[in-house]
């Protein structure tokens, strides 16, 4: 037996046993330290009663256990809400039993409790590990037991799931709030992996760490609608029906599913494209441009609906959300905004690791141009990738420039701006549905395009000005021609059949409907 598998560096955890965790917790309270996946476990293969389930991140603390964990805890459970580790102070060492249910932070935690004077601790993980004989076995088996359950429930013909990247934005956000306008009974539920998120009333959040909740509404749910990929251990079930709604515009500049992941010869992806391309039954498309890129890119054959961007219906209400956005940062009525939106890269040598890209943008000479050139006062909203956006945090920036990269709708912030600053993102082509300026500044051009990411649109046919340095950007900012610029943005929109008229939210809600009704022939 090598135990190198399963020997912890507290020695502590090295010689501790369920018959003694159960013989040492008689006549005691008992706590759990870690709302997660060993939790979960914990509930499910244990039946005692416990005061509650403690835990380190702020930002689960008030939130209700079954959040986190099967809702087996509200049975056995005192305490009904996550709660900070300072509710021990009130108890005495000798009346406690601390289960730390932490699966990669057990021996920090155990030095949390022994610095309050806490010494009945026990490692649901080391435990498990013992048992096993191995840690990885034991971490495998806490983690994946919810995936092993069969599931036995019906599926609800009112029930429809969204994921969208983990937030509560994108096509989704503007079907889902299309279709409580129209239909009061649905249960429409909303996969999160932010806690801090808020959703209208009529929608109710499932954490995407509490598998087994999430597998059994994914399970259970008549429709799903998605604009990223499906796990690989969810399976559709016959009657149930898979929409992918993707997670750009009505026009794409990237290449993206099979197009992408055979690029980079990823074969992690490729094989969950080839999940998903089997279960999708719709695709919800833009143009006749996305409709083709789809086909390609999901390996797609099946029955697409183009019904325009639902995500960009909200460009065609811009004074309400340069109102909100403009509240939201305490900007003066007659401040104009550029958005300036840069794309990630991809980190050298990395897989599938982003990291964002430093352009060296010069934002003062850029707003002393943007003065000469539109007058009235600016300021600059930077918006980072959301894959990125923590990056922002770390940049100092000027007294005019606002970091925007956690405001939770990107959408809103192409309605509230002037002018878009950008460089590979797809997000380039909304601002000009309602035909606001854009510009590219691509310093790294060449690179990106030859070994960071294929395109399926000739940058150079792109209808914006694309600068390398500053120096070109603000010539470009100079020198911008409205009526010559709205022309050319005709002329491309028309080539690749986009359309926009801020209502696509609303045939899409309706195709869904039909689909629930069964009126979809």
């Amino acid at each position: 037996m090598d135990e190198k598998k399963y020997r912890f560096s507290n020695n502590k955890f090295n010689v501790q046993t369920w018959g003694e965790f159960n013989s040492i917790k008689t006549n005691k309270l008992i706590f759990i330290f870690g709302a997660g996946y060993g939790a979960d476990f914990y509930f499910q293969n244990h039946s005692d009663d416990i005061v509650g389930i403690i835990d380190n991140d702020e930002s689960k603390h008030g939130h209700r256990i079954d959040f986190f964990v099967d809702e087996i805890s509200l049975k056995r459970c005192k305490e009904k809400k996550v709660l900070d580790v300072s509710v021990l102070k009130q108890y005495k060492n000798d009346n406690l039993v601390i289960l730390i249910a932490n699966l990669n932070a057990a021996e920090q935690i155990a030095e949390q409790l022994d610095s309050l004077g806490i010494s009945n601790y026990y490692s649901l993980l080391a435990m498990e590990a013992i048992k096993r004989k191995s840690i990885v076995l034991a971490k495998d088996q806490i983690v994946n037991h919810c995936l092993l359950t069969e599931c036995t429930d019906e599926i609800e013909s009112n029930k429809l799931i969204f994921y969208s990247t983990g937030g509560y934005f994108g096509h989704g956000k503007y079907i889902a709030e299309q279709l409580l306008k129209q239909r009061r009974n649905l249960d429409i539920v909303w996969v999160v992996t932010d806690l801090k998120i808020e959703v209208p009333k009529g929608i109710r959040l499932v954490y995407w760490k509490n598998k087994r909740k999430y597998i059994h509404e994914m399970r259970t749910a008549k429709i799903w609608v998605h604009d990223d990929m499906v796990p690989l251990y969810i399976q559709k079930q016959s009657e149930q029906i898979y929409v992918q709604v993707k997670h750009w515009s009505s026009i794409t500049l990237k290449t993206f599913g099979f197009d992408f992941t055979t690029f980079r010869k990823d074969n992690v992806e490729i094989e969950m494209c080839r999940h998903n391309s089997k279960m999708m039954d719709y695709i919800i498309t833009g143009s006749k441009f996305d409709t083709d890129t789809c086909r390609s890119g999901f390996g797609f054959k099946g029955e697409i609906v183009q019904a325009g961007s639902s995500r960009s219906d909200v460009l065609f209400n811009e004074t309400k959300y340069r109102q909100k956005v403009k509240k939201h940062y305490g900007l003066d009525d007659n401040k104009k905004i550029l958005l300036y939106a840069p794309t990630f890269r991809y980190k050298l040598g990395g897989s599938n690791i982003r990291e964002p890209y430093e352009t060296n943008i010069d934002y003062e000479l850029i707003i002393e141009k943007l003065v000469n050139k539109f007058s009235d006062e600016w300021c600059v909203l930077l918006r980072l990738h959301p894959l990125v956006s923590h990056a922002s945090k770390s940049i100092t920036l000027l007294d005019y420039v606002i970091d925007a990269s956690d405001y939770s709708d990107s959408q809103e912030l192409v309605a509230a701006a002037d002018i878009m600053i950008t460089d590979y993102s797809s997000i380039m082509f909304e601002p000009a549905y309602v035909r606001k300026p854009v510009f590219l500044f691509a310093p790294d051009r060449k690179e990106y395009i030859n070994g960071e990411r294929k395109l399926l649109i000739d940058y150079d046919t792109l209808p914006f000005s694309i600068a390398e340095s500053n120096e070109e950007l603000t010539n470009h900012i100079e020198n911008f021609n409205r009526e010559e610029y709205v022309i050319k943005v005709d002329e491309f929109m028309e080539k690749y059949g986009v359309h926009e008229d801020g209502h696509a939210s609303e045939r899409s809600a309706k195709f869904i409907l039909d689909l629930i009704d069964g009126t979809r022939s």
